[in-house]
């Protein structure tokens, strides 16, 4: 029923709902870990990524008909997901069906390449489609330039963030997508069948895979078990400033997740999640005291984005300095469009910055 097997040692039990199943682990003939099967037919394939978080990309083979790979890795990865599947028995070729939960490098990075050996299908959300199957444009560029300046990034690092962006995109090549997904879909997934749940917030069209029988959800970067996921700035092609709340829509999108009630979370970073309860609990807290900690900024005067960001995350250096910059003003700008919709904050404009400062009462948490 799912196809070749290569050599297994090692097992964990893991429960879901009334099956027992014992995740085996997949090594080559030089004892070097590829893979693990997390449900029967289901392989976790781990690709490593530097820095500590979020750690190493788990794409997922479904074995059966279609053969399915849910997410690739970066480009950089192409190799390494070559031998995880030769271990299993398979070659790029085989490969029928490719979905991908979000159009961020680490997770569209290899379709392309597998795509092209044997024409596999490439199925993802419609909103995620032109970061996978275009470059960027320069009026995007021009764009991103433009907020950066205006929430107070100062010059020297703005430059660094356009050098890092195409940094970005060396790790991953273009991709046609074959076929848009939206919420309710069913796909088959190998001998499975999995229903789309639309779950924006981290990016406007991430996208979680349900597996309704064996109450398994398949959650992209929606739900990390070790860090919480980041709500980046959502940028709409006729505005420079942001409109979506992505913080608003992230925890709206978790509540759907969570009544869902999942056993077991398979993620694409990190080890699985099987109190889901447990996790969304530490999420909250997350952002509850990080509201709480840029209100306390705040209250010491009017700022600007940058500035926020800065004291808030004052370690922030070394090799990954650029990126966690950019991570920082965009975790920031997010939280303060849910303080400002509760009348916590106000937005101020002077000249070409943005500033925020205290302003009437409390907000909700979204």
């Amino acid at each position: 029923m799912f196809g070749k097997m290569g050599l297994t040692t090692g097992v964990k039990s893991i429960h879901i709902g009334t099956l027992r199943w014992k995740e085996r682990t997949v090594m080559d003939s030089r004892d070097r870990q590829y893979s693990t099967e997390v449900l029967p037919g289901i392989f976790k394939i781990s690709l490593p990524i530097s820095g500590k978080q979020p750690g190493p990309v788990n794409a997922y083979l479904f074995q059966g008909d279609p053969l399915t790979l849910l997410d690739t890795g970066m480009k950089t990865h192409a190799g390494r997901l070559r031998l995880a599947l030769e271990e299993l028995g398979y070659s790029f070729s085989e490969i029928r069906q490719i979905v991908i939960t979000h159009g961020h490098v680490d997770h569209y990075g290899s379709a392309k390449t597998v795509r092209d050996e044997g024409g596999a299908v490439v199925l993802a959300h419609a909103e995620e489609i032109p970061y996978i199957s275009t470059t960027t444009t320069r009026s995007a560029y021009r764009k991103n330039a433009r907020f950066l300046a205006i929430i107070g990034v100062p010059v020297h690092l703005r430059l660094s963030f356009r050098l890092m962006r195409h940094f970005f995109y060396r790790m991953a090549d273009c991709c046609p997508v074959d076929r848009a997904l939206a919420a309710g879909d069913r796909v088959r997934l190998g001998s499975y069948e999995g229903m789309v749940i639309e779950t924006p917030g981290h990016s406007k069209g991430s996208i979680c895979l349900y597996l309704e029988k064996e109450r398994a959800l398949f959650s992209g970067d929606h739900i990390l078990k070790h860090v919480t996921p980041n709500a980046f700035i959502m940028f709409e092609d006729e505005y420079v400033m942001p409109r979506r709340s992505s913080q608003r829509e992230y925890y709206e999108s978790l509540a759907a997740v969570e009544k869902l009630n999942p056993v077991i979370v398979f993620t694409a970073h990190g080890k699985n999640i099987d109190n889901l309860a447990e996790t969304t609990g530490m999420y909250r807290r997350c952002f509850e005291e990080r509201q709480r900690a840029i209100l306390g900024i705040m209250r010491e005067g009017k700022r600007d984005v940058y500035s926020i960001a800065r004291r808030l995350f004052p370690e922030i250096g070394g090799k990954r300095r650029i990126l966690d910059i950019y991570l920082a003003v965009s975790e920031v700008y997010t939280h303060l469009q849910v303080l400002e919709s509760g009348g916590m904050v106000r937005r101020e404009k002077k000249g070409r910055r943005l500033f925020f400062e205290i302003g009437p009462p409390p907000a909700c948490l979204p």
